[in-house]
């Protein structure tokens, strides 16, 4: 961090050749048009510019009510002590994918203070700033950047349009980080340019059967071929033979519910399913294994003290490999008369203690299992869990780019809001419209496709489209297409894309239930 005085130069700087900084600074004056001959930019480099607005002291006891994560590209931090003063302006802090409390820590750090001594000396000060790109190449005007990005119109002149670029975006990803023997990095750093040494199967699964579902849309073989690769580079590193005839896709810290059936919602979607028939029967059989008959279903092979962790996320997928296995009717299905026993344990456990994580997965099993009975109970259910679902999804009052995100902030313990997230609700409320509409439920129908594009419009915004949102990225092919985490944090996680992809692939090609009205349970 270099030194400033808290009242000298207001314009931020940096000159970057792809990606990669080569001059930074603070500098006097305020017009974008002038910054580039006034730092030297040469042809081929970009600049990156925050030209900083009113400025307020902040008590450093309020440190956290000023500086949270969702300020992070929106509000310049100054800090000062002992004499010295730093200004992080807001896009060096995206591009650096810094916090405000870890750049606190190293600015005490380096000046061997705690935070004590910054609470009795320190000087906090927080500032707007006013955000450009100024491209390289004659006649090319400053790019208006809000936190760090372009802004993507609420309405778009074609909503399957935005979908089609959404999924185009993320298919060019996946094959792009496609390794030689099938394997998508499950999370990665861009402003480090490095993967991160975290893990997850579900979410691995998961892009194997995006992938599988996008190739079957675009009719394509190497993306048919890459999901084939994918699922094998995954099952060959996950799945085990856990005895009894059943198996399961076992990590370090156990093997879950949800992985085995993720794992085969992925081989029912493959365009070669009769090579994974063997680990699909083991799975399935490992699946049935944990049917419970008060919860619907238990949520661990093993560990067993961990049994019921992420009840609300792994018994809706188990529940959607059934019906997906029942209307294929597969040799592994269980009767619909199982799949109902199911549906009522679990419908009673979450009426008991509603989560919303709970619904996107539900939706979509009690979806399938409608269009194959017909029984009132599962389409009530879907209309029932959306409902209570919709008024999460955040729009009004909140700053542009974060408008259609799904986050309750009087309940912080429904989880943060995450690209990952978003994509799952609108997978899930892409199945209830369709069901709405079929149903001839026009109102909801409406609610539930508008939720859906506002989602999309969130999902679209995160994602890195250009150059523009990759600005101070080196290697681009790492991140084009992907999403990031927030708006405020740009790591990348293979299931922000996988959701992002199948809730895409919802509006492109929307369930069919069929036109039927409600017929009354047997």
């Amino acid at each position: 961090m270099r030194s400033s005085q808290l009242s000298n130069p207001r314009t931020w700087f940096c000159v970057r050749r792809n990606g990669a900084a080569r001059r930074e600074g603070w500098l006097d004056g305020d017009s974008p048009a002038d910054i580039r001959p006034r730092v030297g930019a040469r042809p081929g480099e970009v600049v990156e510019a925050c030209i900083a607005g009113d400025s307020r002291p902040v008590p450093v006891r309020r440190f956290s009510r000023v500086f949270f994560p969702r300020a992070r590209g929106i509000v310049g931090m100054e800090l000062g002590l002992f004499g010295e003063t730093v200004r992080l302006s807001p896009t060096r802090m995206l591009a650096a994918n810094l916090g405000f409390d870890r750049a606190l820590e190293k600015f005490l750090a380096a000046r061997n203070a705690g935070r004590d001594e910054f609470a009795a000396g320190g000087e906090l000060r927080a500032f707007s700033a006013a955000q450009y790109l100024l491209p390289s190449g004659n006649g090319r005007s400053p790019v208006k950047l809000f936190r760090g990005s372009t802004l993507v119109d609420p309405e778009p002149s074609s909503r399957e349009g935005r979908a089609a670029d959404l999924a185009d975006g993320i298919g060019t990803w996946m094959l792009a980080n496609l390794s030689p023997d099938g394997g998508l990095p499950y999370k990665y750093w861009p402003s480090r340019g490095t993967e991160s040494p975290a893990d997850n199967a579900i979410r691995r699964f998961l892009a194997s059967l995006a992938l599988a579902r996008l190739g079957e849309l675009r009719g394509s073989t190497e993306i048919r071929d890459a999901a084939r690769r994918n699922l094998r580079f995954n099952l060959e590193r996950y799945f085990q033979d856990i005895g009894g005839g059943r198996g399961a896709i076992v990590e370090r810290t156990g093997a879950k519910l949800g992985a085995a059936a993720v794992a085969g919602l992925a081989i029912l979607e493959n365009p070669a399913p009769e090579e994974f028939s063997r680990e699909l029967a083991m799975l399935a059989a490992g699946i049935d294994s944990l049917v419970d008959e008060e919860r619907g279903f238990r949520t661990f092979f093993f560990p067993a003290e961990r049994d019921g962790e992420n009840w609300n996320f792994y018994s809706g997928e188990a529940l959607l490999f059934w019906a997906e296995a029942a209307r294929r009717k597969l040799p592994v299905a269980p009767t619909l008369a199982c799949c109902s026993a199911a549906f009522e344990r679990c419908r009673a456990w979450h009426r008991r203690k509603r989560n919303p994580a709970f619904v996107p997965w539900h939706t979509q099993a009690c979806t399938s299992l409608y269009a194959q009975s017909g029984r009132r109970e599962y389409a009530d259910f879907v209309l029932e869990m959306n409902d209570w679902l919709l008024p999460m999804q955040q729009w009004d009052g909140l700053d542009p780019d974060l408008k259609g995100r799904f986050y309750n902030p009087r309940r912080p313990d429904f989880g943060p809001p995450h690209a990952a997230s978003t994509g799952a609700y609108v997978e899930g409320l892409g199945d209830a419209a369709a069901l709405a509409r079929g149903l001839g439920d026009e109102k909801r129908a409406a609610a539930y496709e508008r939720a859906v594009h506002r989602g999309l419009r969130s999902l679209r915004q995160l994602q890195f489209r250009d150059e523009r949102d990759a600005f101070y990225i080196s290697r681009r092919d790492r991140v084009l297409g992907a999403l990031r985490t927030e708006a405020y944090d740009n790591a990348v996680r293979v299931d922000s894309a996988a959701h992002a992809l199948l809730g895409a692939i919802k509006i492109l090609r929307p369930v069919d239930v069929g036109a039927r009205r409600y017929e009354r349970a047997t």
